[in-house]
C-alpha cells in the first residue's frame, strides 16, 4: 500500500475512534473490551495514543507485545479522556507525518491502520454500536496481511473466498476451501472470533475445518463467541 493511502486510513480511524469516545462517561469508559479482556475503553485509548507517540518518536523495540503495550496503559491509567484524545491529536498527526516521508521500512510503523482499526472494531464491540470500521480498511489488512506460509506440517492449501476476493494460504494439494465474509475473516485474523466460530463457515469438508481453522488467527484466539 502507498505511503499516502496508508497515513489517510490511519488519519481517519483515528478521527472516527475520537468522536466514538469523546463524550463518553465513565461508566462506557470503564466498561470492559470483551477482544481485549484485560482493557476497559479507556485503556484501548491509551494503547491507540501510546502506539502513535512511541511510532512517532522511533520507540519500537518490543512493539507489539504485550510489555510494549502496557506501558503505554499504565502511562495514561490516571488521564482523563480529554488529555489522552488531545495527545494522540498531536502524536497522530506525527506518525501520518513519518508515513508520508517514508523514512521507516518498519510495516507496523508504516501501516498502524491495521492495529487501530482492529481496535475500533473492538471498541465498537464493547459499547454495542453495531457500527463496524469500513470496508476498504478490512480488505486493505486482509491483502496485506494473509501470506504468511501455514505452520509446518500442514500439507496443501486453503482458499478463502469472500464476496470481495479470495485469500490464498499455502500451496498444493490437497486444497481445501472455506467461505466467509471479509469481515468475518478481517476479525479472524485478529483472534477475534473463536474456533467454535471459524468452523461454522461454508468448508469444503469438517476435516479441512479441523485442519486448518487452527492457522487463520494471527493472533491468540479468543475462547467466547465474539459480536461486533
Amino acid at each position: 500500500m502507498d505511503s499516502t493511502t496508508s497515513a489517510e486510513l490511519y488519519r481517519a480511524t483515528r478521527e472516527r475512534v475520537t468522536a466514538a469516545v469523546r463524550d463518553l462517561d465513565a461508566t462506557d469508559l470503564d466498561r470492559m473490551v470483551p477482544a481485549c479482556p484485560e482493557w476497559t475503553v479507556h485503556n484501548l485509548v491509551s494503547h491507540l495514543a501510546g502506539v502513535a507517540a512511541d511510532f512517532a518518536a522511533g520507540n519500537v523495540e518490543g512493539a507489539p507485545r504485550p510489555p510494549w503495550t502496557a506501558v503505554q496503559v499504565d502511562a495514561r491509567r490516571s488521564m482523563p479522556i480529554d488529555a489522552i484524545l488531545d495527545e494522540w491529536a498531536e502524536s497522530g498527526p506525527a506518525l501520518e507525518r513519518v508515513i508520508l516521508d517514508e523514512t521507516t521500512s518498519n510495516p507496523l510503523v508504516c501501516n498502524p491502520w491495521v492495529d487501530s482499526g482492529t481496535h475500533e472494531a473492538d471498541l465498537h464491540g464493547a459499547l454495542g454500536t453495531g457500527q463496524r470500521p469500513p470496508s476498504e480498511l478490512w480488505i486493505g489488512t486482509l491483502e496485506w496481511l494473509l501470506s504468511d506460509p501455514p505452520s509446518e506440517g500442514v500439507q496443501g492449501s486453503l482458499s478463502i473466498v469472500t464476496p470481495d476476493g479470495t485469500y490464498q494460504l499455502g500451496s498444493g494439494d490437497p486444497a481445501a476451501e472455506a467461505r466467509t465474509s471479509s469481515y468475518e475473516l478481517f476479525r479472524a485474523v485478529f483472534g477475534r472470533r473463536s474456533d467454535a466460530q471459524v468452523r461454522l463457515w461454508a468448508w469444503s469438508s469438517p476435516e479441512h475445518a479441523d485442519l486448518w481453522s487452527p492457522e487463520i488467527p494471527h493472533l491468540q484466539q479468543t475462547d467466547v463467541a465474539l459480536t461486533d
